[in-house]
């Protein structure tokens, strides 16, 4: 009978592993993308950060995509009407292993496992509408294309412009399955599907 007492303990080590989850972005069938009226401006790659946290039930890591390039129209009321962003999936960076292990994850997550980075080697974020919120919260709607497969996702963002300067973050989660990356993981330390994505977009 020792496992029932063991189990509260194991529930409470899984609870403190996953921690608060950020909000699940809305995932629909892809939707017209919007050239947008307004301001054009580009994205610096070198200040602008996407990181992805996969969880299992032992711990996380998060990956971090270069972004390769990015477009962004400003309307006059700060929200976002139009743009496209392209990461470069191939030059994924795992941010907390180092050495060998981190060498070999980051060749699995190219594998077909994953993001099967030879035939799929770059994910676009295009946008298709923007609604405006409380203070400089926007909710972003876009057409995101990983491995082959576009669908919509919406979820909220904050939007701040200092003079000629744009700050862009957002937290929120996506199921990965939607996208056709399936792989459970191994038997005692399963893969959840809820990915959570942060961004930090700046321009210029």
């Amino acid at each position: 009978m020792r496992w029932i007492w063991a189990l509260p303990v194991a529930l409470l080590f899984l609870g403190c592993q996953q921690g608060p989850q950020p909000p699940a972005a809305s995932i629909e069938a892809a939707q017209p993308t919007s050239a947008g009226e307004g301001k054009s401006i580009q994205l610096t790659p070198a200040t602008s950060q996407i990181i992805a946290i996969g969880r299992k039930l032992t711990g996380k890591h998060e990956i971090r995509f270069p972004l390769k390039s990015g477009q962004l129209t400003l309307a006059p009321d700060n929200c976002i009407a139009g743009g496209k962003i392209v990461l470069d999936i191939s030059k994924l960076e795992v941010l907390d292993l180092k050495g060998e292990w981190k060498g070999k994850l980051e060749e699995h997550l190219r594998s077909e496992d994953f993001f099967l980075t030879t035939t799929y080697p770059e994910a676009i974020f295009e946008i298709t509408g923007c609604e405006k919120s409380a203070s400089d919260t926007v909710y972003l709607a876009g057409n995101l294309t990983l491995r082959g497969v576009t669908k919509n996702i919406r979820f909220p963002a904050v939007v701040r412009l200092t003079q000629d300067t744009l700050y862009a973050t957002a937290n929120f989660t996506i199921n990965r399955q939607e996208w056709g990356i399936a792989y459970k993981g191994k038997a005692d330390d399963l893969i959840q599907d809820e990915v959570a994505i942060q961004l930090n977009l700046r321009a210029p």
